[in-house]
């Protein structure tokens, strides 16, 4: 019997479960079965993430794994992954989904406040401020988050910490961001921050809001020519294919995330359970700063990958600093931003920047032409992993839709696929659970790969891999309908 008939009875089971899980789980209300108060009742706690996982905020990924061990596993942390749909506001949508009950906890980067009207974030996206990851890690550490936490309460939420995640440095299309004159008329990518924008506008270029697909979509097409992120981010998306050349010694701010609570749901637990949390956010904050300054590990890769570094020059610096006065002038109309910034200035003179990052011996100069779409010579040529997600959208618009059971779903279907040395597992994850839905073995010859698993035949498709890394897969018949819709309608986009 074909995996994807056993998966299709699944479906149907879940659907019948998926009210009792998710009732199970915290809901915002104070109500169900988990609910705080009990003699050690354990606790399943919500957790909206934007990413497609928390490998990409290994802070916030830190905290999930310090509230299960503090807590014996008293209180656990259900983490929901896209929330918000890569939306341009998804971070925003988790801000009002905590305020509201929907989760019990999230985390949203301090950039996108300013567009919810909270300004007590705004010194953190004060341009070339925070410049180094010694002087992110004295900020951290310093009394300033907890100033800045205050502020939430206008948008109706509680901040357990402020967590380091990575400076963020300007990556370009075609030749090294470096001073002033390399800015202006392009297009710039950035999150929803007012902040930001306003910089961005200073230097010349026109903010364009994007995130996840969009922006991957807007450099297929040409329309952006440059955008911002930090060395792990840009490394785990593999973005050096569209935007090869990083500026080394620009960073133009450091992303720092808020641990939101639902306040309600907060002052519902225990006085322990309340403990464990905030004591997992306040080590997870200064152990953020260690896992946050990865750029030598990541540039390292990245040049082996045909990424390009370069260094702006001090006439630069002070050139791109100098453009910046207005964007500070109209930060320091408001006098708690005046404050941080003073704060920050004061901790930056008494912190060591640390060594700048060194640029080995040929990462600098052109990026090598990108190659074009290649064939695996080996089966170790595809180790990896590999998600894809299939919306409802999907299956109306798919020429298998009615051959498709009526039962079939539930969707958005997230399905994730490893692949190492010939060995394959396949889990999905439906409202927030995670199933295995099957492993085995795989091989190819030419451009057709047969996963195989017992006491099946096995499943063949062509394939081809583009310059990405991702997997394009054609069904070969004989196949079960609902194999090839699962295993085939999307690309396989590879993650790690």
């Amino acid at each position: 019997m074909h995996w994807m008939r056993g998966r299709t009875r699944f479906a149907t089971v879940v659907l019948a479960v998926i009210a009792a899980v998710v009732a199970g789980a915290c809901s915002g209300d104070g109500a169900g079965g988990d609910k705080a108060g009990g003699a050690g009742e354990p606790v399943v706690l919500r957790m909206a993430n934007t990413a497609s996982s928390l490998d990409y905020t290994p802070a916030i990924k830190d905290f999930v794994g310090r509230v299960k061990e503090r807590s014996g596993g008293n209180v656990r942390i259900e983490v929901v992954d896209r929330w918000g749909g890569f939306a341009a506001d998804a971070e925003q949508q988790v801000v009002r989904a905590v305020a509201a009950g929907k989760v019990d906890l999230g985390w949203s980067g301090t950039r996108v406040f300013d567009t919810m009207g909270v300004t007590s974030f705004q010194a953190l996206q004060a341009p070339m401020l925070i410049d180094s990851s010694a002087l992110e890690h004295a900020v951290v550490a310093s009394d300033i988050p907890g100033q800045m936490l205050q502020g939430l309460t206008k948008v109706g939420v509680t901040g357990l910490g402020i967590l380091a995640d990575g400076l963020r440095k300007p990556i370009a299309v075609k030749h090294p961001m470096l001073g002033p004159a390399d800015w202006r008329g392009i297009t710039f990518g950035t999150y929803k921050s007012q902040g930001q924008a306003q910089a961005i506008r200073a230097l010349g270029a026109t903010p364009m809001e994007v995130l996840g697909p969009s922006r991957d979509q807007a450099l297929k097409d040409g329309k952006l020519q440059g955008f911002e992120m930090s060395l792990l981010v840009y490394q785990l998306n593999t973005l050096h294919v569209f935007a090869p050349y990083v500026t080394a010694n620009v960073n133009l701010w450091p992303q720092m995330d808020v641990l939101l609570a639902n306040p309600g749901r907060l002052a519902a637990l225990t006085k322990q359970q309340r403990g464990w949390l905030q004591q997992a956010a306040a080590d997870a904050a200064l152990g953020s700063t260690d896992r946050a300054d990865r750029g030598a590990q990541s540039l390292t890769s990245l040049c082996a990958s045909g990424a390009r570094f370069a260094n702006a020059s001090p006439a630069d610096l002070a050139g791109l600093r100098k453009a910046f006065a207005p964007v500070y002038a109209s930060l320091e109309q408001d006098p708690q931003t005046k404050a941080s910034i003073e704060q920050i200035r004061a901790l930056k003179q008494s912190t060591p920047s640390g060594a700048p990052l060194a640029i080995p011996a040929g990462c600098a100069g052109a990026a090598p032409a990108r190659p074009a779409a290649t064939q695996a010579a080996a089966a170790s040529d595809l180790n990896g992993t590999y998600r894809w997600t299939i919306t409802k959208q999907d299956a109306l618009a798919s020429k298998l839709k009615d051959q498709l059971p009526d039962q079939f779903g539930p969707f958005p279907l997230t399905s994730t696929m490893k692949l190492k040395d010939g060995t394959w597992i396949l889990s999905s994850r439906v409202n927030g659970q995670l199933h295995i839905d099957g492993q085995g073995t795989y091989a190819f010859k030419g451009d057709r790969i047969l996963f195989r698993w017992p006491p099946g035949p096995g499943l063949t498709f062509t394939f081809s891999v583009d310059d990405k890394g991702n997997l394009h897969l054609t069904p070969v018949p004989p196949m079960d309908v609902g194999d090839q819709f699962v295993w085939s309608t999307k690309i396989w986009t590879k993650i790690g």
